[in-house]
């Protein structure tokens, strides 16, 4: 059985409560938000009948967890609790003799486990992904094209106000989002911060955004994306460096510039593709005119190929600031150079 959407996948999980869930779950999504969210529903469905939940959740790595002792605690009865929920994080990671071992797993399960696999994705074609959607269930959450993800994720804002008691507007949504850019775990965060400063408040509006939450200058974004595009180092870099220097968060900075360069990567698939700039206006209707020709300009000018490139470097960047302990400047600075040469 497979989906592919969140909210799908929870009428599903709904609908298999409380005796009918599935003894096996992959779920593939490349946001790690979007996975986490998926997975806490999950597990507060399956354990909501145990005395202590929290105890009969396991949740490992396969980075740095292998296979055999994975399967040895898969392996295990569980003596004073029904069910018991093992996660395993970045399954993809494993080679084809572990994934094979897992595979073997799925044809006799542990009824008294119910075991979730996590991945940003995994091909389709494996035996392995195959296996795992006859034997379970697989929630596979296709990325989303920007234009597409900025309205979903704006729906999800509001959603997530509502559900907490609060009335948030499109357009107050929205704001939020051009401010932050579409990465769901900053924006959960600045959405709970105005939740708290809005106190008994029902709605949030701009002011409330505009009073506490993170701000970038978008007009000096633009100039930077400006800069990159026509491979002017020097002055990518001062923006960049004045830009930090002012405490925007680095990973709000890369989102921005991620958009820009999608965006700018769209437009040239179009015209690649035999699309014309009225087609462009279509998907964009605020590109008209001057501002229409020279996004033109700056996407066939950067080219498709530099475009793949640049945004493989910024998601590699954006991994490195979560993950090394490399100064964020020197990050900064050097994505700026390969962006630009």
């Amino acid at each position: 059985m497979k989906y592919s959407t969140l909210s799908a996948f929870e009428k599903h999980l709904i609908g298999s409560a409380p005796h009918h869930f599935s003894d096996i779950y992959l779920i593939l999504a490349k946001e790690s938000f979007a996975r986490k969210q998926a997975i806490d529903k999950l597990a507060a469905l399956v354990l909501k009948e145990e005395k202590s939940p929290d105890l009969c959740l396991q949740v490992f790595d396969a980075e740095k967890q292998g296979i055999e002792a994975l399967l040895y605690e898969l392996e295990n009865l569980a003596f004073f609790v029904k069910k018991r929920v093992i996660v395993i994080h970045n399954v993809d990671v494993w080679d084809k003799a572990s994934t094979s071992k897992l595979e073997a797993y799925f044809t006799s399960p542990n009824r008294a486990i119910c075991l979730v696999l996590s991945a940003a994705s995994i091909n389709r074609s494996t035996t392995f992904y195959k296996k795992a959607e006859k034997a379970g269930v697989v929630l596979d959450i296709a990325e989303e094209k920007p234009w597409e993800r900025e309205k979903t994720i704006a729906e999800w804002l509001r959603e997530e106000a509502v559900a907490q008691g609060k009335q948030m507007t499109s357009s107050v949504s929205q704001l939020l989002i051009k401010q932050l850019g579409t990465d769901q775990t900053l924006l959960h965060g600045e959405l709970q911060k105005l939740i708290c400063y809005v106190g008994e408040k029902p709605t949030i509006d701009e002011r409330d955004i505009g009073a506490i939450c993170t701000s970038i200058n978008l007009d000096t974004v633009w100039q930077l994306g400006e800069a990159l595009f026509r491979k002017d180092a020097a002055t990518a870099l001062r923006i960049s460096k004045g830009l930090l220097n002012e405490g925007v968060v680095l990973i709000a900075l890369l989102r921005q510039i991620r958009s820009q360069f999608q965006t700018e990567y769209h437009l040239c698939s179009i015209l690649s593709n035999g699309g014309t700039p009225d087609q462009i206006t279509q998907e964009y209707p605020y590109m008209k005119g001057a501002i229409l020709d020279r996004h033109i300009r700056q996407a066939q000018g950067y080219g498709m190929q530099r475009f793949r490139e640049g945004l493989l470097a910024i998601d590699d960047t954006e991994l490195k600031a979560k993950n090394s302990a490399i100064d964020l400047d020197v990050l900064a600075e050097m994505l700026i150079i390969k962006l630009t040469s």
